[in-house]
């Protein structure tokens, strides 16, 4: 457990700390030379199996920002009120911190006792009772102290030792995660970060991500409370040696975390309070100072619901920052106004990922109630109601800092599948996901009514007309695709060259254009990968080539042919041979990349043939073009729809 010590400057923090723990925090010269707390001491008590760890914040109003650094990664408080001066505007300022952080727990010390009359430590004791009613401290333990003389100071040690051993030991659930407060150079060790442990655990050998940078670095070996260890632990302060880490990206507010939790971000939405002491209420794009683990960046706040903030006020607001931050659902922040030195409030980060648009629409809002309760697993669940297209896995596991085998029990309790998709699985629930299902043959089958003469859809006017039938968001094409693929694996679909039509439809086609397309048919077949171009083939139509081009045009839009170039028809079975050759060149080629003549000696089809398809391959996404060479970029089957049309 870490306790901060906080209080007003020249209360006697850092020499109580000292006489807690032998230990004197202030380590800078300019502190020594000042008499006071600059930047947060750090000390600790030997006691059992794990040290009491203590933060020692600075006092001054000029070092608040330092004073939140030290207060964020604590778990309790040791609230420090002199007697000769009693409460001050700091101690005030850091009761509301602790509000703003979550520190719920905690003991109040009066300090210089000896240099007052006991009716003075009297007031004192009823001025601070009734200053922290209400608070964070409320009906804490309280402590009358002399650090010069050793007054109080055992019964003070041993309330904090009895308050560790009632604090749950943080459990190393979910991946590791530090927010680095300094770090600095050793021989022997290379750059030495040092921090709290937020979640996780880590030991030599692991590689972590030094977030944002985004920078990976294997740690050498770990300390705590000055001494080698094999692992640390959330709840723990710890030094890590990371050899080869440029000590200048090591900055104060940067993060140490697991590979799969770095995701850099530019705004997050939040949970919101302003503090009844703020001095001005929030509305439009107010600017403030975000504090979160060890950073502090400037940030623009919109307002989400409602759109003024009066002192006192909760609400949602989006937080728009100039440098990306690393934060994840539940972490604490705290907002000041710098130009004013004031706090104006905090709250807890909902979504380091929101959505560009509709921050305001009922859907997002009912989200963010949603995100504002602490089970995964209930969020979980009201998100897969409220979000038609789904949840993606990975994001929602990093977001909250699920491990594999907690998300995979949390999927096993919910009526959802998980739906594959190009960047991992997205968790769907099983009516929007039947209702999606059903809604494909529906659309199939108004486009067999609206046109009768065509062989089926192509499949990018099958996606676009989709999110109309299902009520799915144009962005969820994935989705979709998912569900066509799932249709034609159930045979509500079925994919006839690069059209999707329903079992048994046949096009119905007026007399001309059925003779046409049973004598093209009848023309091209025996001309396997070859069939002739275009003048040729108006030859053996017997018709002048203007009325070729068009008659063959007319039917390559109902999907009975494929115009691979201005002068080439290929039937859709020869289109899909050909792919299967390109497909083959490719698996022999190394990396999958391969060249036009490793085509065209596989598939015997000639070069300026060659140069062709491989340019429509390229148009409609098969492949990939660089530097004379290509590669195959997707399944055939994905990328018909985008013939429709032709």
């Amino acid at each position: 457990m870490i306790v901060a010590v906080c209080g007003h400057v020249d209360h006697g923090k850092t020499r109580l700390v000292h006489a807690l723990t032998g230990v004197d925090t202030d380590r800078l010269p300019e502190e020594k030379r000042r008499g006071m707390t600059i930047e947060p001491g750090f000390a600790h008590l030997e006691a059992g199996p794990e040290p009491l760890g203590f933060a020692d914040v600075p006092g001054h109003e000029g070092f608040l920002r330092q004073a939140i650094v030290g207060l964020a990664a604590s778990d309790a408080a040791l609230l420090v009120v002199a007697c000769d001066d009693g409460p001050m505007p700091q101690t005030r300022e850091h009761l509301d911190l602790l509000q703003l952080l979550g520190i719920t727990r905690g003991v109040v010390a009066l300090t210089k006792t000896d240099r007052v009359a006991p009716e003075r430590v009297a007031q004192v004791r009823a001025a601070v009772q009734a200053l922290v009613r209400g608070t964070a401290l409320s009906g804490a333990p309280l402590f009358e102290v002399s650090a010069a003389r050793g007054d109080g100071v055992g019964e003070l040690r041993e309330a904090l030792l009895a308050l560790q051993a009632d604090t749950p030991a943080s459990e190393p659930h979910g991946g590791f995660r530090l927010a680095v407060d300094r770090a600095f150079s050793r021989a022997g060790a290379g750059t030495v970060a040092t921090g709290t442990v937020i979640s996780g655990q880590v030991r030599a050998g692991d590689t972590l991500v030094l977030s944002p940078a985004g920078s990976p670095h294997r740690v050498r070996g770990v300390q705590r409370a000055g001494t080698a260890v094999d692992v640390v632990r959330a709840g723990q302060r710890c030094a890590i040696a990371l050899p080869g880490a440029p000590r200048e990206q090591l900055a104060r507010g940067t993060w140490l975390v697991d590979p799969a939790l770095h995701a850099p971000t530019l705004r997050l939405d939040v949970r919101l309070r302003l503090l009844p002491s703020a001095p001005r209420p929030l509305e439009g794009h107010a600017q403030a100072q975000l504090h979160i683990g060890a950073a502090a960046l400037p940030a623009r706040l919109l307002l989400l619901q409602p759109l003024r903030l009066e002192p006192g006020e909760e609400g949602w607001a989006q937080v728009q920052l100039q440098a990306p931050v690393s934060a994840l659902h539940g972490d604490r922040f705290v907002l000041r106004d710098p130009s004013a030195h004031a706090l104006l409030g905090g709250g807890v980060v909902l979504d380091d990922a929101p959505p560009l648009r509709s921050r305001r629409g009922g859907a997002r809002l009912a989200e963010l109630a949603a995100l504002q309760d602490d089970d995964a697993a209930r969020v979980l669940g009201r998100l897969l109601e409220l979000r038609p297209g789904g949840v993606d896995l990975a994001v929602f596991a990093r977001q909250w800092n699920l491990q594999p085998e907690r998300m995979d029990a949390i999927r096993q309790g919910l009526d959802a599948r998980a739906v594959a998709m190009p960047h991992g699985p997205r968790l769907v629930s099983e009516s929007a996901w039947r209702a999606l299902v059903e809604a494909v043959p529906r659309v199939v089958d108004d486009w067999h009514r609206d046109h009768p003469s065509r062989v089926g859809i192509g499949e990018s006017a099958l996606l676009r007309a989709l999110p109309a039938a299902s009520g799915h968001r144009a962005d969820e094409a994935p989705l979709r695709q998912a569900a066509i693929r799932a249709a034609v694996a159930d045979g509500l679909l079925v994919r006839d060259g690069f059209l999707l039509r329903r079992p048994g439809h046949q096009a119905r086609l007026d007399p001309q254009d059925a003779a046409l397309v049973e004598r093209v048919r009848a023309l091209l077949q025996p001309t396997g990968l070859r069939p002739p171009p275009l003048g040729e083939l108006a030859a053996l139509l017997e018709l002048p080539v203007e009325e070729a081009s068009a008659a063959l045009a007319r039917v390559a839009g109902m999907g009975h042919v494929v115009q691979v170039a201005r002068n080439r028809y290929f039937l859709p079975e020869t289109v899909h041979a050909l792919m299967a050759v390109a497909r083959e060149t490719a698996a022999a080629a190394p990396e999958g990349w391969f060249d036009a003549a490793s085509f065209r000696d596989r598939s015997g089809v000639g070069r300026n043939l060659t140069i062709q398809l491989l340019e429509f391959f390229d148009r409609i996404g098969f492949t990939r073009y660089r530097a004379e060479r290509r590669v195959i970029a997707g399944d055939p089957d994905q990328k018909a729809g985008r013939l429709e049309g032709r």
